[in-house]
């Protein structure tokens, strides 16, 4: 009885070992089968990541950094077609604007632009053809201003000849015809003065001047013997006809300067418009960066949470293989005991399979690409708080620097001077010389305030148009003085001409300070309101000059 009942104990423990193995073997199966999907999964999602990176975002990228590049190249075209003073000139630069617009609709076609941006296009390209017409039309009254003072010169010539005719001759006679010849000439000396003028108030006094002579001359014609009235008169109906006439060269020359206003008119407006389609290509080209490094950074998360799973996975499989094994072995061992008389026995190792998958490369390339995304952005970042034109700090960079300075509380322990910087009759200076010049000067004036003010604390800012910033940390109203002054002497050592200045023949620059003194609160408007107050104030005194706005206070108790 007792033979029996130990059997069907052993078949028991038998089937309760198979059971237990099957469990375990089919859990490592669903263990494998599901970290091969997630593997699978999380591969396929970086797949298209990376073909939504490569074929999509950076080009759109790089594309819209070329449109800023190409309507930077349509800034020089224009200078060129307004600066044009020939038909042949013209033609040429007409035909660069021409080439210059045709490559930013192209490369605007390449962007995902929304339609503002495209009837901003249209927009330059029709003021671009206005802006051709005003100018073959300035360029054609100048031709005939030039026509004009080729008839002066016949008229001189033709007064010379009647006044060396002295063929019989009376001495009243000779008299009479030199002190005609003196008034012509001088009609004619005058009429020379009317191609130089470039204002019309100027030439309304020259054309009074004009009528004047004309007048004279009249009078002595009047009083001359009648044949040398007749040798003299049609000469004097040529002159009057020349100058004074509906296509006279007086009138030309107010046509002509007009025209000139007109055309420069346009041009500031058309500058406007490229400004304005670069300012929406530098903000498309930021925010694919943006898009470009959120994607970078979900990307790098999602392969460290796939090897993170990848690790756990195998780490789970091979305990439950080891498991496995130490079951296996106890049964063998078991079955040893049990079967020792037999000698045949023999058992098949377990194989192990293995290979080694790419992850850790896959990483590698996206520290790599992570990186070169990183250096672009900071040298992004570099230019947009940088000045173009003059390679100094630009607004956004001052307004940066100043809510530091005024709201960090290391910085609330000492004084905060800050200098804002206006250039005198700038306006002017660009009507006379020319927007490049003022370009020129401006960035003249820009490296003469960054020689002056070369402390690493300090910074110096284009403000805006001329004007100018500077952060003083850590200088007192006193020492602020004393800076501005060494700019105003930096500025006067330029020794940059300006002759339409109504207080010097060269450039001077008027300054006004205001001081945040140690401990007290202030925010960026109202010390930015202090010193503009202080800048008016030198300007409303007369200009050239540095106003601090404690002196203004101290003015109004006393």
């Amino acid at each position: 009885m007792n033979k029996p009942s130990s059997i069907k104990k052993t078949g028991y423990k038998q089937l309760s070992l198979i059971k237990k193995l099957a469990i375990l073997l089919l859990m490592a199966v669903v263990l494998f089968i599901g970290v091969g999907t997630l593997l699978q999964t999380r591969l396929e999602q970086t797949q298209l990541i990376l073909n939504d990176l490569t074929f999509n975002t950076i080009p759109a990228m790089t594309n819209a950094n070329q449109s800023a590049i190409k309507s930077s190249e349509l800034f020089s075209a224009l200078e060129l077609l307004t600066s044009s003073n020939t038909p042949v000139e013209r033609r040429i630069a007409e035909l660069e604007v021409n080439k210059k617009l045709n490559e930013t609709q192209e490369q605007a076609n390449r962007v995902n632009y929304s339609q503002n941006e495209f009837r901003l296009l249209k927009t330059i390209q029709e003021e671009m053809n206005n802006l051709n017409l005003l100018i073959d039309t300035k360029l054609d009254i100048a031709d005939q201003i030039t026509k004009k003072q080729k008839g002066l010169s016949e008229l001189q010539y033709q007064a010379d000849s009647v006044y060396k005719e002295n063929t019989g001759q009376t001495p009243l006679e000779t008299t009479q015809k030199a002190k005609w010849k003196i008034a012509f000439l001088e009609l004619i000396t005058l009429a020379y003065r009317v191609e130089d003028t470039d204002r019309l108030d100027e030439l309304k006094e020259i054309k009074h001047t004009i009528e004047l002579k004309l007048s004279h001359l009249e009078s002595i014609v009047e009083e001359t013997l009648p044949t040398l009235e007749k040798q003299v008169s049609p000469l004097n109906t040529a002159i009057t006809e020349l100058l004074m006439s509906d296509q006279g060269l007086l009138n030309l020359q107010a046509n002509h300067l007009k025209m000139i206003g007109r055309t420069r008119g346009r041009e500031y407006f058309i500058r406007n418009l490229i400004s304005d389609y670069s300012n929406v290509a530098n903000q498309f080209s930021l925010n694919k960066n943006k898009y470009l490094k959120d994607k970078i950074l979900a990307l790098s998360n999602g392969v460290y949470t796939q090897e993170t799973w990848f690790i756990g996975g195998f780490i789970l499989l091979a305990v439950m293989i080891c498991t496995i094994l130490a079951l296996y072995t106890h049964a063998i061992k078991r079955l040893r005991i049990l079967t020792r008389k037999i000698r045949n026995m023999t058992t098949e190792p377990i194989l192990s399979h293995s290979s080694k998958d790419e992850i850790d490369e896959l990483f590698h390339a996206f520290d790599q690409f992570s990186d070169t995304i990183n250096t672009q952005n900071q040298r992004l970042e570099t230019l947009s708080l940088t000045d173009s034109l003059t390679n100094i700090a630009n607004r956004r960079a001052f307004d940066r620097r100043l809510f530091y300075e005024l709201s960090n509380d290391r910085t609330l322990q000492i004084d905060l001077s800050v200098v804002l910087i206006d250039v005198d009759f700038f306006k002017q200076y660009n009507d006379t010389y020319g927007h490049v010049s003022g370009d020129e000067a401006l960035q003249k004036i820009a490296m003469m305030l960054s020689h002056t003010i070369q402390n690493s604390t300090n910074l110096i800012a284009r403000y805006g148009g001329e004007e100018f910033v500077a952060i003083l940390p850590n200088k007192t109203a006193k020492e602020s003085n004393l800076v501005a002054q060494n700019i105003m002497q930096a500025i006067r050592l330029a020794n940059i001409k300006h002759r339409m200045s109504e207080i010097s023949d060269r450039i001077t620059i008027s300054i006004g300070i205001a001081t945040r003194t140690k401990g007290e609160s202030s925010d960026i408007d109202t010390l930015m309101k202090k010193a503009d107050i202080a800048l008016y104030y030198s300007k409303n005194q007369g200009r050239n000059q540095a106003t601090h706005i404690d002196d203004i206070e101290e003015m109004k108790d006393n």
